[in-house]
């Protein structure tokens, strides 16, 4: 079995709970401040409470803004995770066994929230309820913005363009922004956003002087090679780098509008986008070359496009555009990029990039770039009109090859923002859980009850001052009273019973009632995160998106505000926080069950909250640190999973806030204007959270299947069990003598009083009395174990104080002759079952023997 941590504080000068209970309420305090003082400073910032302030500004790709957001996160959560201990005290502990019930020792137990004092209970009710908005609203009251552009300039031509060379707006395509005349809308849609053919007559309108702007800055831009350039604006996912973008062409001299080109006689891929006619299939074969003109306009047009481009001129300016890409969001798909200006970009009529359509003909995962301007529906639709356009547009007039881009450095800012309003919430709750926890350590201290928060506590209080109720029942473990005191009105039998050694595993230590609630638990978080996994994936597809948080991932359908996208996204949370205290109760109570075990295998201290002598302190983390340290490991993983799993998405500039990303987004005031609010979660995290959850759920059944050792009764954590282990004999050599004790406390008159105080033990003794005055629990044994209750109560704890202080064993222990005198006049030999030091003897129960 090994043996008990003594990595212990000897003379610990600690003051136990109390000290504990005083830190606790000092950190509250202060953090009640901190919070208040940030609560005032952050609304005459913004002027109201309902509006965010942004307080931390840095460049989102260089990861300050997340560094500091992950930071403030950290400080968050550790002065938010605050410990609620319902730990009965000996009084209430007292009562319950007088009622015939028991209560729980050294784990949380909801058992005793109702049979502890209505005013603790009434304490742990509020203490709880705060907890849960702190939980559920702190982590979210500092959050991270994400931001990205919308609006772009696309300017094509050629090198002299950037470089003083000549140009005619709107070009040499005579496409104005938007498609101008062209009337089909999915020409319209394509080309950028509406301009007017008339806007480029003046050199004052906004349309020409963005045209002269990129010919005089555009040389200063930074250089794409034309993959990346595809990447960042044809597979797009917002501007994050970069805004306007000029496309330079291979065509030195730029186009003349009446020139001529040389065009290759068409092959087959354009012969089947225009006729598919098999004749001039055959002749694909043969590469041979014609000049043609660009345009072949009509009589009556010249005139009007004299006036924009000149007929014998060299234009420099090929097309020029202002641009909208926006996000688009189908459920179960990853988030699309629609771009108005797609057409200008591959000369193909979709808004969204989608390699998988066939005649899409820009690859962006190639350096090539080449395409012609208008694809086959826009040249047969410019054909066929009667409009201002040519009747007889070639093949080939409009074919683009892009050598390079330049794009526009773009200062892409992420912020940390704070919400007032969720800081305002979670501050009401810290104090008044601050007022709670200072309220619950006065009222504690000046009652003197002292908590027994560990199986060592409860094991030297019981031993100081045996509890009547429980005498006689040495053998009785946790199964044994269950079964007992499930009728209220049933009395456990005192009296000698048979030993028989447990062949039992560390199991039996978790009552099932526990068993089953805990993996309940466990199963519903696991069928959560599996609905949340069936409901987005695709088995055509597989696996999708990212494993952070990315736009990348699934979102939900539905608008949200920010408050409502905090609860959606941080109910988890607390769903896993619940998850785990379950899962550190079962520990805890196996870890219990082997400590507990270990007192029948050799002589061991107690562990406790206040160490005295040879005790020693309890855990600092409830579990020792080979426990302990592997679960918060653990509780730190699943937290930092989920939060990639499920998260709430806030981005600013612009491309995510339209109703192509957000069906019926709802407007939040404590945001900029465009802001768009979403919850989002990512499949390969979500995986990752589901199979983590199936093996840890696992774990706790591994050390439950270990052998308890045979000599040794089953108590769990229940009191009532425990107390009837602790009736030692009088006989030990740790016990003083009725008088020295007396002697001592007169030389000694500062000693401070006992934890339970004399007064509780006197009503105790006349309760039972009272109610139990013709049970067979009133047994001579009974009054043999404990001192006649006339006797001074710092007397009796005296006797058996030095013992509790001592290093002791569980097992057989003599007793005094008036004790086995009772059981002798039935011809019997009976043995009694306790705690003893080294020089007692303490020996393990033989099978069989008779035992009270």
């Amino acid at each position: 079995m090994g043996s008990l941590d003594l990595s212990r504080r000897r003379n610990n000068t600690s003051t136990g709970w109390k000290q504990a209970a005083r830190i606790n309420c000092i950190v509250l305090i202060l953090m009640s401040a901190t919070l208040m003082g940030s609560l005032i400073a952050a609304v005459s910032q913004v002027g109201s409470i309902q509006r965010a302030l942004f307080f931390y500004a840095g460049d989102c790709d260089n990861g300050n803004v997340t560094q500091v957001n992950i930071a403030l996160h950290l400080l968050i959560n550790v002065v938010s995770t605050l410990v609620v201990i319902n730990s009965p005290s000996r009084d209430e502990v007292n009562i319950a066994h007088l009622k015939g019930s028991w209560l729980g020792i050294g784990v949380p137990s909801a058992r005793n929230v109702f049979h502890v004092s209505k005013f603790k209970t009434l304490c742990w009710i509020v203490l709880l309820a705060s907890s849960i908005p702190i939980h559920l609203l702190f982590n979210s009251a500092i959050f991270e913005t994400d931001h990205r552009e919308s609006d772009f300039h696309l300017t094509i031509g050629t090198e002299e363009f950037i470089n003083g060379g000549i140009f005619y707006p709107p070009g040499a395509s005579l496409l104005p922004s938007g498609g101008g005349l062209l009337t089909p809308l999915v020409l319209q849609s394509n080309y950028g956003n509406e301009i007017n053919l008339t806007d480029y007559a003046s050199k004052g309108s906004d349309a020409v002087k963005n045209i002269s702007a990129t010919a005089v800055n555009a040389y200063n831009w930074k250089r794409l090679e034309t993959q990346d350039c595809k990447q960042e604006y044809i597979s797009c996912a917002g501007l994050k780098n970069h805004r306007s973008l000029a496309l330079i062409v291979d065509k030195p001299g730029g186009w003349v509008r009446d020139g001529t080109y040389e065009s290759p006689i068409p092959n087959i891929q354009t012969c089947l986008s225009l006729n598919r006619s098999p004749f001039l299939i055959v002749l694909s074969e043969h590469r041979l070359t014609d000049r043609q003109q660009m345009w072949h306009f009509k009589s009556n047009q010249t005139k009007l496009w004299d006036q924009y481009v000149p007929s014998n001129e060299s234009n420099h300016l090929f097309f020029d555009a202002q641009c909208t890409m926006v996000a688009e969001r189908t459920q179960g798909q990853p988030i699309g990029c629609l771009n108005n200006c797609m057409a200008a970009l591959t000369g193909t009529q979709y808004h969204l990039y989608d390699p998988s359509i066939a005649n899409f003909t820009v690859a962006v995962d190639v350096s090539d770039w080449g395409y012609s301007f208008f694809d086959s529906n826009a040249m047969s639709f410019l054909n066929d009109s009667d409009g201002d356009y040519s009747s007889a547009l070639q093949p080939g007039a409009f074919d683009l090859s892009i050598q390079y881009c330049l794009a526009e450095p773009l200062d892409r800012i992420c912020h940390i923002a704070l919400s007032p309003a969720l800081l305002m919430g979670t501050t009401i709750c810290v104090i008044v859980k601050s007022c709670t926890a200072i309220l619950v350590t006065i009222v504690l201290i000046r009652q003197k009850q002292t908590p027994l928060v560990t199986p060592g506590d409860a094991m030297a209080s019981f031993i100081e001052k045996p509890d009547t109720v429980t005498a006689g029942l040495c053998t009785f473990g946790q199964g044994d009273v269950r079964r007992a005191l499930k009728d209220k009105n049933a009395f456990l039998p005192s009296g000698p019973r048979r030993w028989h050694p447990l062949q039992k595993r560390r199991a039996v230590a978790v009552p099932i009632s526990v068993w089953v609630t805990s993996y309940l638990l466990f199963v519903i978080a696991v069928i959560v995160c599996a609905s949340y996994y069936a409901l987005a994936y695709d088995s055509s597809r597989g696996l999708w998106g990212s494993f952070f948080e990315s736009d990348q991932n699934v979102f939900f359908q539905n608008p949200f505000t920010f408050l409502g996208g905090v609860i959606t996204a941080n109910g988890l949370q607390l769903l896993l926080s619940l998850w785990y205290l379950a899962y550190n109760n079962l520990f805890t109570r196996l870890q219990m069950a082997r400590e507990w075990a270990l007192f029948s295998e050799g002589y061991h201290p107690l562990r406790v909250t206040d160490p005295q002598g040879e005790q020693y302190a309890t855990y600092r983390l409830q579990l020792p640190y080979k426990y302990s340290l592997p679960l918060i490991a653990v509780s730190i993983f699943l937290h930092w999973l989920l939060s990639n799993t499920i998260y709430l998405f806030i981005s600013t500039g612009g491309y995510y806030g339209t109703s192509n990303f957000i069906s019926g987004a709802k407007v939040d005031s404590s945001l900029p204007p465009n802001t768009a609010i979403a919850v989002g979660y990512s499949l390969y995290s979500l995986m990752t959270l589901l199979i983590a959850s199936c093996v840890l759920i696992l774990i706790p059944i591994l050390p439950s299947l270990k052998r308890l050792p045979p000599n040794m009764v089953n108590i769990g954590n229940n009191s009532f069990a425990l107390s009837a282990a602790c009736h030692v004999s009088k006989l030990s050599h740790a016990v003083k003598p009725p008088e020295s004790a007396a002697a001592r406390s007169s030389t000694e008159p500062s000693r401070s009083p006992s934890r339970e105080g004399s007064r509780a033990g006197n009503i105790e003794m006349q309760q039972l009395v009272m109610t139990r005055q013709s049970s067979s629990q009133q047994s001579l044994a009974s009054e043999r174990l404990v001192d006649h209750q006339s006797q001074e109560d710092s007397d009796e704890q005296s006797l058996f104080r030095d013992l509790t202080r001592s290093e002791i064993r569980w097992g057989v222990v003599r007793m005094p002759p008036e004790w086995h005198s009772e059981y002798e006049r039935e011809g019997v030999v009976v043995e009694h079952l306790s705690f003893g030091v080294r020089g007692d003897d303490v020996r393990d129960p033989v099978r069989r023997r008779l035992y009270a």
